[in-house]
């Protein structure tokens, strides 16, 4: 670039290479966005500095020859700023909503009383039992309703759920008419994005169940929960665990307690198939060995009790190795007893006949360090 330039034609130059350095476009959208700003900046400067450059972006041919009139002073040449093209930090990303129970966890906007008597055909009220795992591990929700009178005993029982945490085995129930004879008589349907099955004692009550519920789940589904990272990896509850009962107790050759209640239905096999709950139990051989016991092994995964509730049930505070809390509960007939105690993990709850608390507490412990 030639020195002589007069102040008009550095500014038409330094125009052009402006404007050709603008038009150099980013490879992607944000990765050399840079670019254009940075070339303009250096040629504009290079341009005020009166360093001679050759233009690579075709401008063209400025006449040189000396202006006839009499020398001007040039006047000062004005830095242009830069742009600035740089890539704009981008916003936070917005914290995820906290989950929310299907129901908001109100039992009573499940099924009030009424209408779970209505359902069932006999006067009906929701029982208030200390579970150790339900739908809330997952989003859901979990009701219970009972009979008033005793006499004629029956209960009726409803999930909730987001449907995205059914397992595939379980969606293929879906609409399924339940068969109530040799297992159980539990039915369930989707609606929008919920999850809704119901058990009972008969396959009508079941249905109608699920039918008085379904529309209404419809608009409160609940918000897919993941387990806590610290949560327990439940799998082999029976081999998994049965070692660390024989190493407690001194005993070998334990087997599961023959007899078939166990926790079964489609609401157990979405909360097993999503790792959020296992159960298992351990007894000697014969029911002639004179030091039989039984014991039974409830456990949640990521869960923790809340003690005012525990309690509220009898629970006592005690002391286990490894749990952050612990409690004993009395069995309310004299006949066993249930030991209950969270854990970074979950929950868990041995319920025991023949074994005393301090053997409770020891089995608590080994439990929680072989689940780990």
């Amino acid at each position: 670039m030639n020195d002589e330039l007069t102040p008009s034609e550095r500014a038409a130059l330094r125009a052009r290479i402006v404007g050709g350095a603008h038009d150099i476009k980013p490879v992607g959208a944000h990765g050399n966005a840079w670019i254009a700003g940075s070339v303009a900046a250096v040629l504009v400067v290079a341009i005020a500095g009166g360093v001679t450059v050759t233009s690579t972006l075709s401008a063209p041919e400025i006449a040189t020859t000396p202006s006839p009139s009499p020398t001007v002073t040039a006047e000062p040449v004005p830095t242009a700023t830069p742009t600035d093209v740089s890539t704009p930090t981008p916003a936070p990303t917005p914290l995820a909503t906290a989950p929310v129970l299907a129901f908001g966890g109100d039992c009573s906007a499940v099924l009030d009383d009424s209408a779970a008597s209505s359902v069932v055909g006999v006067p009906m009220r929701l029982w208030e039992g200390l579970s150790v795992w339900d739908a809330r591990s997952l989003g859901g929700i979990s009701c219970h309703w009972r009979t008033q009178d005793s006499s004629g005993w029956q209960s009726v029982g409803v999930s909730v759920l987001p449907y995205s945490v059914v397992p595939d085995a379980v969606r293929a129930k879906i609409g399924v008419a339940p068969v109530c004879e040799g297992g159980p008589c539990d039915y369930s349907e989707r609606f929008g994005d919920a999850w809704v099955s119901a058990y009972a004692s008969s396959d009508s009550v079941a249905m109608d169940a699920v039918a008085a519920v379904g529309p209404r789940a419809a608009t409160s589904p609940g918000t897919e929960r993941a387990l806590p990272a610290a949560a327990w990896h439940l799998d082999d509850c029976q081999d998994r665990l049965r070692g660390a009962v024989e190493q407690t107790l001194g005993r070998v050759g334990l087997e599961p307690v023959g007899t078939d209640n166990v926790p079964q239905g489609q609401e157990w096999d979405v909360l097993t198939g999503r790792g959020a709950a296992a159960w298992c139990s351990v007894a000697p051989p014969s029911a002639d060995d004179p030091d039989f016991f039984t014991l039974r092994l409830s456990i949640a995964a990521g869960l923790q009790s809340d003690p005012s509730e525990v309690e509220r049930f009898g629970g006592i505070p005690v002391q286990v190795d490894g749990a952050r809390a612990a409690w004993w509960i009395p069995p309310a007939n004299g006949v066993g007893g249930r030991l209950r105690a969270d854990a970074d993990g979950g929950i868990i709850e041995a319920v025991g006949t023949d074994l005393t608390q301090e053997q409770m507490r020891a089995l608590a412990a080994n439990i929680i360090g072989a689940l780990g």
